[in-house]
């Protein structure tokens, strides 16, 4: 979850409305805004990506009946490339239609027309439980070039800590050899590799420090061998 979401106690959240249709989208947008919420409506999916490249987002309501990517197809590209909340606001109300959008990914789904009031509840508790789903554990995301304390703190990462991260989350808990980083960020394996990814990791350790005073990089050499990601990580 966002800073917005970092306590216990949920009362602001960072929600993107997809809907292509303008008066609808602005129902939710103003009526969501009412409880305090931060709101950004868009009509399609492009403009979801070009919006969550800007800032991210504690949830997602989507339409399912979007022009070009539908809703469904969206909703599983959220569930692999973010962890955010996702609700669906529709008016296909069928049972299968319910059914294939919870497959999908979605954490909610509501049919048109809906209650603000009822569904300012719902995301408030939806928010509350991926809050403490996300509690605990260090989040990393490739697509913004991103790492998550467990504290909730974004940290953002140059290109070549975006690739160390990636090559030891690909199995986290497990060494990574020295020679498979090198490759990875592009770096010959000389006499002066070592000190390189070294420098490259005590800075990236500085840099979560600095942003969050409570967590600690938990990347831990390996004598001889390689580095590790040694800690819980969400998806």
């Amino acid at each position: 979850m966002n800073r917005a979401t970092d306590n216990t106690s949920v009362t602001s959240l960072h929600i993107v409305v997809v809907e292509d249709d303008y008066e609808l989208r602005d129902i939710l947008v103003a009526g969501l805004h009412y409880f305090g919420h931060r709101l950004r409506g868009v009509s399609d999916g492009q403009a979801l990506d070009r919006a969550l490249a800007e800032s991210p987002a504690d949830i997602i309501i989507l339409d399912l009946g979007l022009p070009g990517e539908d809703g469904i197809a969206i909703a599983r590209r959220l569930r692999n490339n973010y962890n955010c909340g996702v609700v669906m606001v529709t008016a296909r109300g069928m049972a299968d239609e319910r059914v294939l959008g919870r497959e999908s990914g979605a954490d909610l789904y509501f049919v048109k027309p809906v209650n603000i009031q009822e569904l300012n509840a719902a995301l408030i508790n939806l928010a509350h439980r991926l809050f403490k789903r996300a509690q605990a554990a260090w989040r990393f995301t490739s697509r913004t070039s991103t790492l998550h304390t467990p504290q909730g703190v974004t940290i953002h990462l140059t290109a070549q800590e975006c690739l160390l991260m990636q090559k030891l989350l690909e199995v986290p808990g497990t060494n990574v050899p020295r020679r498979e980083i090198f490759k990875v960020l592009n770096q010959p394996d000389d006499i002066y590799a070592d000190k390189r990814l070294e420098t490259l990791i005590s800075r990236l350790r500085s840099k979560v420090k600095s942003a969050d005073t409570t967590s600690e990089l938990p990347v831990r050499a390996r004598h001889n061998m390689g580095y590790a990601f040694l800690a819980e990580v969400s998806a």
